[in-house]
């Protein structure tokens, strides 16, 4: 969460501050985002105590770690999008929409009316392409997922982006732990992560200070949580 979206909720908006708090808060992110794959690597290596600040160190790593999670991510939408454009989704959704902007355009409100004007075809078409695509893009956000956790563990091992992608190894460094091992694991984590950030929610909530003691209390601690536990996950393959 950005500084610059906190602060005009309490008065204060200038566009430039929004600026530079945005860049801070940029920096910041590539530094904490490093700091927390130093946290894996503890977790990794069964260490005791927290990883020491380097801020020059944890900005690079961090850098890596965002890059990797990009290339990863970046698949399952590729692959929603062709399966969508090649199942008919987007022409089909536009066709709808165009029914109905005609329909407003001809003072018709009742929805059920404009639904009934679209041909069953067009209808068919969609429904059927948008469960297909959806179907598509939470297995293959699943599977990278799965994919990417392993990619950031090899780079807090390693210390090298390019270990990241290095999927022969990955998947060998999965088959060490276990799938399925490793999905429940996952499961039960994010579970309780979910559930600290409904207590993070809840602190929220307390006039002026809430937001402040989410930030930099409440969301830190799960974070250390998260990211340690994957660490520890990890561990045996190593």
């Amino acid at each position: 969460m950005s500084l610059s979206i906190v602060l005009p909720s309490y008065g204060v908006k200038n566009g430039t501050l929004a600026i530079i708090l945005s860049l801070v808060t940029l920096i910041v992110l590539f530094v904490v985002a490093g700091y927390l794959v130093g946290i894996i690597k503890s977790g990794i290596e069964s260490e005791d105590t927290l990883p020491d600040f380097d801020y020059a160190k944890n900005f690079v790593i961090g850098v890596k770690a965002i890059i990797l999670d990009i290339i990863y991510f970046i698949i399952p939408l590729i692959l929603a999008i062709i399966v969508a454009s090649a199942t008919g989704l987007f022409t089909s959704f536009t066709e709808i929409v165009r029914i109905g902007i005609d329909s407003v355009a001809n003072e018709t409100t009742n929805m059920t009316t404009i639904i009934a004007a679209v041909p069953k075809s067009t209808m068919n078409t969609f429904t059927n392409s948008l469960s297909i695509t959806l179907i598509v893009a939470i297995i293959s956000f699943i599977i990278f997922s799965l994919l990417a956790f392993t990619a950031i563990v090899r780079l807090a091992k390693f210390e090298s982006g390019t270990e990241g992608i290095r999927f022969k190894e990955i998947l060998k460094d999965m088959r060490k732990i276990g799938f399925l091992k490793i999905i429940i694991t996952l499961i039960v984590i994010y579970i309780i992560v979910l559930a600290l950030v409904f207590v993070i929610s809840l602190i929220g909530l307390i006039p002026y200070i809430g937001v402040f003691i989410g930030i930099f209390v409440a969301l830190p601690f799960t974070l250390l949580f998260l990211y340690r536990a994957i660490g520890l996950l990890y561990a045996d393959a190593y």
